[in-house]
């Protein structure tokens, strides 16, 4: 059974999603994460300076501005302050909402919990009357705040870019 931890508003400040791309480099998304210690470590040493108040790898999940299901981009990696260097080989999404909803959970069944913490998440942003930006500017992100999803009991956020309606 699902846990909601937290749900929080955070003003974030634009920011800077630096990884991999999956729909540049052809991987399917499990895949990506699986080789994801090829390239994580390289993004890790940027965060002395760069880091933002989300320091977990993440999954960031964005349309490039386009309907759903057009073009979906999947980058593995970090959050990062606005402007930071993308280092040679990278991918980056930059993100121009300041403020984002963002709900932590706890599951033993990460499988079946991650698309119901998706759901939870987006409809308690809409729920307090925001607005996620669609298309332009959607996007959104798992946070691994206890490393890769595995089983038994396992914590992760859920967070999405959020304006006033």
């Amino acid at each position: 059974m699902m846990k909601t931890e937290s749900f929080i508003y955070r003003n974030t400040g634009k920011m800077r999603f630096i990884g991999i791309d999956a729909w540049r480099t052809g991987d399917d998304w499990g895949g990506l994460w699986e080789r994801s210690s090829d390239f994580l470590p390289r993004l890790e040493a940027l965060k002395a300076e760069y880091a933002t108040e989300i320091p977990e790898a993440a999954s960031l999940i964005h349309s490039g501005g386009k309907e759903v299901g057009v073009e979906e981009h999947f980058l593995a990696g970090y959050f990062f302050k606005e402007g930071t260097p993308v280092p040679e080989g990278f991918d980056f999404y930059d993100i121009e909402t300041e403020r984002v909803g963002y709900a932590i959970y706890i599951s033993d069944n990460i499988g079946e919990d991650m698309e119901s913490a998706y759901a939870q998440t987006r409809d308690r942003i809409l729920e307090d009357s925001y607005l996620v930006p669609y298309p332009q500017g959607y996007w959104h992100a798992e946070i691994y705040t206890n490393g890769r999803p595995h089983d038994g009991e396992y914590r992760f956020g859920y967070m999405f870019p959020m304006i006033d309606t």
